[in-house]
């Protein structure tokens, strides 16, 4: 009996599609890239009107600060050898654009029609190196070969389309995801590649659901629109969007912590027990809470991330050098009334003052207050506790 493998399939497209639409992924997040390096990009609309939607404030030609709009149709092939006119016009992304055109045209934007290509242009042929440069419309030969193609007969129309195009060609796939993990290499100049690539890996991730049209949470928030239109709604992702991967690059020793009080209702948990053994004061046992709420929303953003180690030993390091730390000062301090308030003030200035000796990793950012909310943790599973108030009276 053959293995279905070795029979030869009538359609074998699907990979071949799917490889195409991974392209225009990485193509995508191009752009996105350039919105993280605080570059002119303001966002970026997926598989709405076209491929690919760039919008970009500054362009010398808004003088008034309007966003001016890139509509972008993407096309790929297997093919190395430069493109010219005919395999433009054969691959078809001028009559996606001119459908655009007729759509927009009249929206009161400014904007450009940018048919993006896999490779490079054919530098002997005039005719697509003018469309290159916006200069198509200047040309008869070029508006002939365009005007049959898209069956117009309206030459100053077209001449007014072809002014907007631009053929604009983008790295092979073979290459992209090199090419743009070295750029968000440069963002971020003090991470490991190990960060870069999962911080790369996110990105595309996030690009990915946006056109798929699959909103993540919060995303009516992220938007850079009032009241978007549903159309829209999941497709864009904005700087917000990826406002806590360019935290990652830019300040990767600065973690912005969060007010998480509302997370911290519930039963009593072993670590507000033996803070209440401790005798602590209700402003400590508030304080603990909250650092180990912040500690754990941290480690679970960046293993979401995909920028946390895989190997549980460096979580094991980490928690026994912070349990030796935190039995040594509650020796210290066993004979204080309030043992828990001081056990509390000593380790945290400790974790602040040193924070290198004990997140060798570093897991934390070398941050003393993630270091004292994983403190907390290490308590709240039973492994040190803060003194007992009885005992010291």
């Amino acid at each position: 009996m053959a293995d279905p493998i070795e029979i030869e399939a009538p359609d074998d497209s699907g990979s071949v599609t799917l490889r195409r639409y991974e392209y225009q992924v990485h193509i995508a997040v191009q752009a996105v890239l350039e919105m993280l390096a605080s570059g002119t990009v303001e966002h970026v609309t997926c598989e709405h009107i076209e491929d690919i939607v760039v919008a970009r404030r500054g362009d010398p030609r808004c003088p008034d600060g309007r966003l001016f709009w890139d509509y972008q149709q993407i096309k790929t092939r297997d093919a190395v050898e430069p493109w010219t006119l005919t395999d433009v016009i054969a691959k078809k992304p001028l009559k996606s654009l001119w459908r655009s055109h007729i759509a927009v045209r009249d929206a009161g934007q400014l904007y450009q029609l940018t048919a993006g290509i896999e490779g490079h242009l054919d530098p002997a042929d005039a005719l697509v190196m003018a469309l290159s440069r916006g200069q198509g419309g200047e040309l008869e030969a070029c508006r002939k070969r365009v005007a049959s193609h898209l069956k117009v007969a309206d030459d100053d129309r077209l001449s007014e389309f072809l002014g907007l195009v631009r053929v604009r060609s983008f790295v092979r796939r073979e290459s992209v995801e090199a090419h743009n993990t070295r750029v968000l290499a440069d963002l971020g100049p003090g991470l490991p590649m190990a960060t870069i690539d999962a911080l790369y890996t996110e990105l595309l991730r996030r690009t990915r659901e946006a056109m798929q049209g699959r909103p993540v949470d919060r995303w009516i928030e992220l938007l850079a629109v009032d009241n978007p239109p549903a159309a829209v709604l999941s497709k864009r992702v904005s700087a917000a969007a990826v406002a806590d991967v360019r935290q990652r690059l830019t300040r990767p020793d600065h973690v912005l912590l969060q007010d998480l009080s509302q997370q911290l209702n519930g039963s009593e948990t072993s670590l507000v027990r033996k803070l209440r053994q401790g005798a602590a004061s209700q402003e400590v046992i508030q304080d603990a809470q909250m650092m180990r709420a912040n500690a754990d929303h941290y480690r679970l953003r960046e293993a979401a991330l995909g920028t946390w180690p895989d190997d549980p030993a460096v979580d094991a390091d980490l928690d026994q050098r912070l349990l030796f730390l935190a039995r040594r000062v509650g020796r210290a301090h066993e004979d204080n009334p309030r043992p828990a308030n001081a056990i509390f003030d000593a380790l945290q200035v400790e974790l602040q003052t040193n924070p290198g000796s004990y997140d060798r990793a570093p897991l934390y950012a070398h941050d003393g207050v993630l270091l004292m909310g994983r403190a907390c943790a290490v308590s709240d599973e039973c492994r040190f506790d803060w003194g007992n108030a009885r005992d010291a009276s």
